[in-house]
């Protein structure tokens, strides 16, 4: 303490010998807290997440710090609508799909199965969708939107081969979202709802026979090790959200609130869709490699022929959606009539 003292006067002394007036402290920076429940191995996380907490802090010169906790120690990613609305942390990644009973439904039309092909071509279609039928989502349920993606398209991974559809009957099927579990059905599998961070166990001990997942995400909860026969389905394309607590935002200066909203909130979902459309032939690469020299599992890539028997399937289920849409008060035909009309201007057939 008298040491500090000592120090403090002497630099006041030394301020003042040279005619120079002490700057008065920088204001603290204001802490950004990021809640993350993927693991921090993961790709989104090393390649998304981190650059974007060093672009924050560089773009507002430390006026920002970003605060970063990983693999869910903030929360799970059923609990991230509640938990960025109630404060518990400012930014958050939210699957929409977990989200089926809120006015975010409306962002589950890009997972209906076989519509959407990829991250890149995703995102630009569920952007222009929401521009025209979901901004108000977000000041419905009170947060801020920081900008919709789509995923890589997922496999199946699985305790045994999967090389056409009579292979799931009876499996125990992972439920994407409330409207995959119809579809698990009508595959003949079981449908079974399962967290990401909760997979790998489940898989394990047979509570799960099948895992679908991003083939880019798969690599950091090595689904492969307990399901190693991988099923190239290239569906579904799954919806993510990044919101942020909508009081952290208000209170941001307004020069900030300009910056996140023109620059870091678009090139951090920006970064996630690249490492979506890098990943996946990466990762698979990758899980071929291990499976080699392991000596056991397998990349399985459908027939044409049999992918046409899971799609076909599925059908009732585009006009579930509108009826269900049509259900809650929404125009469900032209809400789907668009999808298709935004679908076949970005160069895709719809399937149905």
């Amino acid at each position: 303490m008298l040491r500090a003292a000592i120090r403090t006067v002497a630099g006041l002394a030394a301020a003042l010998i040279l005619g120079v007036v002490p700057a008065a402290r920088a204001a603290d920076p204001i802490q950004l807290e990021f809640g993350n429940w993927l693991p921090s191995t993961h790709p989104q996380t090393v390649n998304s997440f981190e650059p974007w907490k060093k672009l924050v802090e560089e773009k507002t010169q430390g006026r920002v710090k970003v605060n970063l906790y990983h693999a869910g120690v903030l929360g799970t990613s059923r609990a991230v609508l509640n938990d960025v609305k109630g404060g518990v942390y400012h930014v958050g990644l939210m699957v929409p799909a977990y989200y089926y009973d809120t006015p975010l439904f409306k962002l589950t039309i890009g997972e209906l199965p076989f519509a959407i092909t990829g991250p890149v071509i995703g995102s630009k279609i569920m952007s222009e969708f929401v521009a025209k039928h979901g901004k108000e989502v977000f000041d419905q349920l009170n947060i801020k939107n920081m900008g919709i993606f789509a995923s890589d398209a997922y496999a199946m991974y699985s305790t045994a081969p999967i090389r056409k559809i009579e292979d799931l009957k009876g499996m125990k099927l992972r439920a994407v979202g409330k409207a995959w579990v119809q579809i698990a059905k009508d595959w003949g599998a079981v449908p079974t709802p399962m967290q990401p961070e909760e997979a790998y166990t489940a898989l394990e001990r047979g509570t799960l026979n099948v895992m679908q997942y991003s083939p880019t995400g798969a690599m950091s909860w090595k689904y492969y090790e307990s399901a190693p026969y991988v099923t190239r389905l290239e569906s579904p394309i799954v919806i993510g959200g990044l919101i942020m607590n909508k009081a952290f935002y208000d209170k941001l200066p307004a020069d900030l609130k300009k910056l996140f909203d023109e620059e870091l909130s678009p090139a951090l979902a920006n970064m996630m869709v690249s490492v979506y459309e890098k990943g996946a032939n990466q990762a698979f690469d990758r899980m071929k490699e291990i499976f080699k020299a392991k000596g056991k599992g397998e990349v399985i890539t459908l027939s044409p022929e049999e992918r046409v028997k899971f799609i076909k399937p599925t059908e009732p289920e585009w006009a579930a959606w509108v009826k269900e849409a049509n259900k809650r008060g929404y125009p469900g035909e032209a809400m789907m009539a668009d999808f298709k009309a935004i679908l076949k201007k970005n160069g895709l057939a719809p399937p149905f």
